[in-house]
This record gives structure tokens, sequence and C-alpha cells, in this order.
């Protein structure tokens, strides 16, 4: 069994290719290489957008298809810890290439090389890439090659799952011609071979196990059929990982667990003790099995950001975290269920006591307005126009359309703006009309300054030459085109304008009733606002937000470029719990910080509300009955 495929790291080099365009990309830098491809920072040059370029460099027709087959898949997946792949094609002088976002992060793999990870750290990165491989086996995709070199994490803590080019999916090309020594490494399952129709979710199930061993241990994972683990002088969160990491790395695919996200939480289930000696907030340890905290992406991307302007985000987290830490213990919701119930006589008494609880979840939803101030500049078109009296001919130098400054945007809002020569396009020259005299011969009386006027009469005499009221006796007029100076300028001229225009998007909520959704919306406050560079990596981490990005920047058009963002966020908290009621399944929704609940089904006490509905109408038809007696 060989040693990872490692991402390869390359000292900055100041080569031929640094500069090089490639289509739409301008290539900057090369920043390494791995098993495939080379890898260069770029700039899309249009959007002014940062981006990486993988150039393949293997060209036999294996390397070419697991490239392109990696590419396609990227390309139509969606998820905030897959990188998405945004273009790819084939150019003449570099061959395959493939686009994907710039991400400030670093391989996994360089980060175990260090040493193990930090406990809340590893187990952020298993949940992460659970998610992602849960995904992928929901689109009928393994994975195959789930190792440190293809897991991307940013200094948030946000993972990538990258490397699809041994993915085994419906239209995959055959690659079980391809050498056993290029593709199994540490983390492969030993049953692992590339043939198509024996690729199963479990392949990718041991290769978490394996990651996950070597972030928990700082060391390689054990090969072969493992049956028990070497725990001597290990770290101790890999003493209480034991029994879950066994049943990862079972030698039998059908005994590991049957989804990721099942290995996920059985792996912080078994930590819980030791994580809640990293946070002060939560105390996992005292949850019921069955409670779970999601945390969502944005709370990464936000962890260690502007440190002031955060403020009001890590408070709302922070309040959020401890609500649920209460919420997730069985003696607390039976505690408040009961007191919701005494307030209201008519409510049912003791729910508490009769829920059967299943699952406690809790996890906050965010709400999304992205302001955007567009700016426009035409393609700068060539005029002609008269040299000025006091113009003189000067060197400038030349800057490219988007170099030109501009009067800076105070404010997010709309601007008409104007028509501005770009600087080092203007060219003097003489006025080809009168050839830099500035006068032309009066075209009335051809130059002669008197005109001979016409006979009223046949009999009259010749009548008397007057003077050209054109020119005014001299015979010259002013030449119109330069206006009479002898001299044209010619010169680029293009037209800016501003407009600000609003997105809105919010973490995705569709399975939820539409009173919850409702009352998600109404309680959402304000835990963010700042000016963001739409550009940056962090943003891409939060699903949701990425989508808005896109749409953004897709807004754009041919001619146009976001020039400020401001990004305003509202967060509301949630704890679902679902149960079952009277042996009726049952889900409870407790949203916001004054726990408003809603439930899928009634929790008033029938029973109670039809007694007292009876006795009111006894009381009515005795009242009636007296009366008619008494009339």
């Amino acid at each position: 069994m060989n040693n990872p495929r490692p991402f390869i790291r390359s000292e900055r080099r100041q080569g031929a290719e640094n500069g090089a365009e490639l289509r739409e990309y301008r290539l900057l830098e090369r920043i390494g290489q791995d098993e495939l491809a080379i890898i260069y920072r770029a700039i899309h040059q249009t959007l002014n957008r940062p981006v990486y370029i993988s150039l393949l460099r293997r060209h036999d027709w294996i390397s070419s298809s697991r490239f392109q087959l990696a590419a396609r898949l990227a390309a139509s997946l969606n998820h905030p810890h897959l990188l998405p792949v945004i273009d790819a094609g084939h150019d003449e002088r570099y061959g395959d290439y493939m686009v994907t976002p710039y991400v400030d992060a670093r391989p996994l793999s360089d980060l175990l090389a260090e040493g193990p990870l930090e406990l809340p750290l590893a187990m952020r990165i298993i949940s992460q890439i659970a998610a992602a491989l849960d995904y992928l086996h929901e689109q009928q995709i393994i994975h195959r090659d789930v190792q440190p070199a293809n897991i991307l994490v940013t200094p948030q803590g946000n993972a990538y799952l990258t490397n699809l080019s041994l993915a085994a999916a419906p239209d995959a090309p055959d690659l079980s011609q391809i050498e056993e020594a290029d593709y199994v490494t540490p983390y492969s399952a030993p049953e692992l071979r590339l043939i198509q129709h024996e690729a199963h979710p479990a392949l990718d199930i041991y290769s978490l196990g394996a990651v996950a061993y070597h972030m928990l241990s700082g060391e390689l994972p054990p090969t072969g059929l493992i049956a028990e683990l070497d725990l001597v002088g290990k770290p101790p969160p890999l003493t209480l990982a034991e029994r879950v990491l066994l049943r990862m790395l079972s030698p039998q695919p059908n005994l590991r667990f049957t989804t990721a996200g099942a290995a996920a939480n059985a792996l912080r289930l078994a930590l819980r003790t030791l994580l809640d000696q990293s946070t002060t907030d939560m105390e996992e340890s005292r949850w019921e099995a069955c409670a779970e905290w999601f945390e969502n992406p944005l709370e990464l991307a936000l962890s260690t950001d502007l440190s002031n302007l955060a403020d009001q985000f890590n408070d709302f987290l922070s309040e959020s975290r401890k609500r649920a830490d209460k919420w997730h213990r069985r003696n607390y919701v039976r505690q408040w269920l009961n007191n919701w119930s005494r307030k209201n006589r008519f409510r049912r008494s003791s729910l508490g006591q009769l829920i059967e609880l299943e699952t406690i979840a809790s996890f906050n939803i965010y709400f999304y307005e992205l302001h955007v101030l567009y700016e426009t500049r035409t393609k700068p078109e060539v005029k002609i126009r008269p040299m000025n009296l006091d113009e003189r001919p000067q060197a400038e130098p030349a800057l490219d359309l988007w170099s030109v400054p501009l009067p800076i945007a105070e404010e997010f809002s709309s601007e008409k703006g104007g028509d501005i020569v770009l600087p080092g396009s203007r060219r003097f020259f003489t006025c080809t009309e009168c050839q830099g005299s500035g006068q032309l011969v009066c075209p009335q009386c051809q130059g002669k300054g008197t005109i001979k006027p016409r006979k009223t009469r046949n009999d009259e005499t010749d009548p008397v030459d007057q003077t050209c009221n054109r020119c005014k006796g001299y015979g010259k007029v002013r030449c119109e085109k330069c206006a009479g100076n002898g001299n044209l300028v010619e010169e680029k001229v293009f037209h800016w304008s501003r407009r600000a225009v609003e997105h809105q998007n919010d973490d995705d909520s569709e399975g939820l009733p539409n009173n919850v959704r409702t009352l998600l919306r109404q309680r959402a406050q304000p835990v963010y606002e700042a000016e963001i560079d739409l550009f940056d990596s962090q943003w891409r981490s939060v699903g949701t937000l990425s989508d808005l990005i896109d749409r953004a920047i897709a807004n754009a058009g041919e001619h146009t470029r976001p020039i400020r963002a401001k990004l305003r966020i509202r967060g509301v908290t949630m704890t679902q719990i679902n149960g079952l009621l009277d042996g009726q399944e049952c889900e409870l929704y407790l949203i916001g910080p004054d726990d408003t609940l809603v439930s899928t089904i009634s929790l008033w006490n029938i029973e109670r509300i039809a007694l007292i509905v009876s006795v009111i109408l006894l009381v009515i038809v005795i009242t009636v009955t007296l009366v008619t007696i008494w009339l």
C-alpha cells in the first residue's frame, strides 16, 4: 500500500507562465500541484474575481478522463462543503483546465503534518465532510478517495472535500484499468476496487474513519483487517472513540455505519465529555443521547471575523447555544412543557409527561439581505472634437477602463453618472478640413467677398455687387469642424453610472410548516451588518449566502461590476422536538428567545373543552326552559 498522494507545494516561481492569459483568466502565480494538475492562483479579468486554475499535467487518456470527470461532477453539485467547479474547458496552448473559487485554505494533510488536531476542530471537520459524503451518496456518487490531501480547511475551520477524479457515478467512465498503486492509500477500504458496480457508500465511511483516526491520534491509520486499535500512548480522544472507529474501520462493509452522518454523530456522542472541556456554554455530556446542536456554516464563517463588527453576532450565538444546552436535557423539556400546560386550562395537562421524546435538535436560521452597488462603464467610443484654445498636448499615462478613478460612492444609492475621457487616449492633429488654417473659402461668395444680386426683371440693368453677408467681405469663414483653431482632438469616451440593488435569501426552511416559517421571519433579530468583499472565500462555506453572492455577481452584466456590498443578517434560534403523543407522531417547534411553541398536532384538551361546552349548552337549555315555563 502506497503513501497518500499529497498536495505538493512549490516555491513561488517567476516563470514564463506567470502573467499568461488563458481565456478570460490571467495566471498570477503557480502555487503547487497534485496528482493530476498544476495549480495556479489566477484572476478573472472581466469580473476581477480571484480563482484557482488547475491545468492537467498528465495527458494519457485515463488522466484526462479522471480530470474531466472531476470537473463535470463538481460543476453539477451544490453543497457548502464540496469545492465547486465554476468553469472548465480546453485551451489550445495549455490543454484541459478547471476553475474553482479562491479559498483561503490549507490541505488537511499539511495540518496533520504538524500533529493531531484540537478536538473541536477535528469534530467540526468530520461533521462537515460527513455531511458532504451523505449528499454525494444521495446523488448516487461514491467519492472513493477521501483522504487528508483531498480536504481543504480554512482558518475559520470550514472544510471542503475536493477531487472527484476517482468517483463512481452513474455516467462515470470505466476506471478499472488504473493501477492499484495509483489509487490505494492508507485511508482506502480494504475491499476498494475501481469497478463501477462494486462501489458502495461503505467505502467512504471507512475512509472517513481512517481520516478521523489520523486527526485524533496524529498518526496514519492502521492498515489491513483491523480487529482492535493499539491505544498504548495514544491521546485520550482515541480511547473514547475506539468503539466508533472500530465500527467505521470494520473489514466487513455491512457492519459499518449506514451513513456518514450517523458515524459522525456516534463519534460526537463518544467524545462529549472531552468536548465539554473545550466550551463554556454547552455541556454535551448532560444532554439526551437523542439531542443534537446543528452548527450553521455562517457561525464558522463569522467566528473569527472582524472582532468588533461580529460582537452582536457572537452574543446572539452564545445565547442560542446556552438556550440549546437547556432544551437538550429531558428534565428541562418535561418541566417546561408541564408549565406551559398549566398556563391555560384548555391545554393538555401534564404535556411533558405525555410526550415520548425521540429527537431534540436545536439550530439557528438566518435571513440575508445583500445590498450591492453596481457600477457600469460602457465600452469607450472614439469621438473627435475641436481643440480648446487653452488646451495643450501633454503626456499622460494610459489607463485601462476599470483603472480610471471616479467619484467615490458615499452611499448605496443609484447615480446617473456622466461621460469620462479615457486617460492616455487623446490624440491631437491638424484639422483635415482647413489644413490647420482655421478658415475655409466662403461657400456663398466663393472667396470673392462680394456677391452679385439677381435681376428681378429682364430689362433691369445689372445690379451693383454687394458685400457677402456670410463672410462679411473677407472671403473666408470659420472652419466649424475645428471651431477655427486649426486643430482637432481624438479621444475615447465612456459613460459611467451606478445602480443600487437589494438581493435576499434565507436558510432553507422549505420543509417546515408555513406557520413556523412565518414566525421565524417575524422573530428574527439583527445579528450582523457590515460591508463585505463578494469574492472573500469565507462566505463560500455558507450555501445560501454563496448562492446569493453568485446571483449578485451574475446580475452585473458585461460592462458592469459590483463595487460595494453590504450584508445584513437577521437570525432566529429554534429547537425542534420530535416524539409521540398518544401514539401519534408529533413535532414541536420552540421559536425565538421567548420559546413560542408551535405543534403539528392539536395540544388542546379536547375532553375538557367538550365538557365545558356541554355544561354551557345545558345551562342555556335549562335557562330557556325556565323562561318558557315562567312565561
